[in-house]
């Protein structure tokens, strides 16, 4: 199992921030190049791997490797090419401390369901969690990461509302959620290729934010390297959506998701809160 802890305090009174999350969801393909770039940085203290998922069409591209960003030729050029392009994007920093390092156990995980490529990623630590049942899916590595998400395949497949989500089956699917976070700390980020749903923990375990992008665009500043983007240059007046992060990446003003919240994210707009 893993153990993930948002900050870490160590003896020269400096702080690490350890595994993290990114999610973002736009009424259009987008190149995720200036949130990468900036995430990239958060895997020098989460050297137990990295990855990244998004959908060039209904199916999705996961791209992930065991070792630290810095040290990835894989990761350095993907925060360059900017023919990636997709409305939801999904990626993920790794601190491993039990399960071993391994691509079987790098996030985000995948799995198909009724037609459709569903994307997994977990921050927090589950304990006791075996009693949740899977049903046909199996995890291939050894996380409890893995295993919650074959719990919500199971459901959403007994249940059928991978094919047609309403708000009634959101609520549905956030009781879903919340079972799960019983068994420990939970964040996480599930896409089914349409939709993003971000869950934060319901005891407020680590961090969860977001920032809404709409034109007009302006000026931006990475936090975790000196660098400046001029927003208005890289995208078109027509996009909107949402950047979902563990921390906030740049100066801007990012909001808090509220403790146990699920916010469904559908063609850059907030389709449901749980709150």
């Amino acid at each position: 199992m893993y153990r993930f802890w948002r900050k870490v305090i160590i003896s020269n009174g400096g702080i690490v921030d350890i595994c993290e999350l990114l999610g973002l969801a736009f009424n259009e393909s987008i190149d995720p190049k200036i949130s990468f770039m900036g995430f990239r940085q958060r895997g020098e203290h989460n050297p137990h791997g990295w990855g990244i998922a998004f959908y060039p069409d209904e199916s999705a591209q996961v791209l992930k490797e065991p070792i630290k960003t810095r040290n990835s030729e894989l990761c350095q050029f993907i925060s360059k090419y900017e023919q990636i392009r997709s409305k939801i994007i999904i990626a993920h920093v790794r601190l491993s401390s039990g399960s071993p390092v391994a691509h079987k156990n790098t996030h985000p995980f995948h799995r198909e369901l009724h037609g459709r490529e569903f994307v997994f990623a977990h921050n927090g630590t589950l304990n006791n969690y075996e009693v949740l049942r899977t049903g046909r899916f199996c995890r291939v590595g050894d996380t409890d990461s893995e295993y919650a998400f074959c719990f919500l395949l199971n459901c959403i497949s007994e249940r059928l509302v991978s094919l047609s989500w309403t708000p009634e089956e959101y609520e549905w699917l956030h009781n879903r959620l919340l079972e799960v976070n019983e068994f420990g700390s939970f964040n996480c980020l599930l896409s089914d290729g349409k939709r993003l749903f971000c869950y934060r923990d319901m005891g407020g375990y680590n961090d969860l934010r977001f920032i809404h992008r709409k034109s007009p665009f302006g000026s931006i500043r990475l936090l975790d390297q000196d660098f400046e983007v001029d927003l208005a240059g890289q995208k078109r007046a027509t996009q909107r959506g949402y950047v979902v992060a563990t921390r906030p990446l740049t100066n801007e003003i990012w909001h808090e998701f509220r403790e146990g919240e699920l916010v469904v994210i559908e063609n850059g707009d907030e389709v449901f809160s749980s709150s």
